[in-house]
Order: structure tokens, then C-alpha cells, then sequence
């Protein structure tokens, strides 16, 4: 036996797309030199801290499973292209501008 359908149970309706601009989800990066430039051992310093904080991230990174980094869009081969300053040099220069 078969249910009777009726026209209005097999239509559908598209969702209403909206369209963000995307230099509206680009991120708020604050700017890389903070004052006057760090020389020496305080540069030094400076440099090895921010190493070592981005080792630390990528080890949490790395420790999360596919399906966590599929939720920020990641996957584990991205990782080391995340924290490669080369390739995020458009980043800099749109800060810096």
C-alpha cells in the first residue's frame, strides 16, 4: 500500500544565500614590530620565544584528531604550510599596509 502525496509535500525551496565580502572574514592581525627594533640578546630572545611558542601550537595541533581540525578547516597536511612564514608573507604585507 502507498500513502497518497499530496503537491505541496514534494516541494522545496532554495535557502536565502547571502554573500559576506570577503575582506569582511579576512583576520584583525595586530602589527609585527611593536615600537623600536630588539638587538641583540633581546632579539635573540625574542626570536626564540616566538619559536618556541609556535612549536607549541603545532604540537597541540598535531595532537587533535582529523575530525577536529576538519572543524577550523584543517587538515594534518596543512600544518606545517600554517606556520610557514614564506607562504604567509600576504598576511604581513596586508598588516603592515
Amino acid at each position: 500500500m502507498s500513502a497518497p502525496l499530496t503537491k505541496d509535500q514534494l516541494a522545496f525551496e532554495l535557502p536565502s544565500l547571502t554573500y559576506v565580502d570577503t575582506q569582511l572574514e579576512d583576520p584583525v592581525l595586530p602589527p609585527l614590530s611593536t615600537g623600536a627594533r630588539q638587538r641583540g640578546v633581546r632579539a635573540w630572545l625574542a626570536a626564540f620565544r616566538a619559536w618556541r611558542e609556535k612549536q607549541a601550537a603545532l604540537a597541540e595541533l598535531e595532537m587533535m584528531s582529523d575530525r577536529e581540525l576538519a572543524d577550523i578547516g584543517l587538515t594534518h597536511s596543512d600544518l606545517p604550510r600554517v606556520f610557514n612564514d614564506n607562504l604567509n608573507a600576504d598576511l604581513r604585507d596586508r598588516t603592515a599596509a
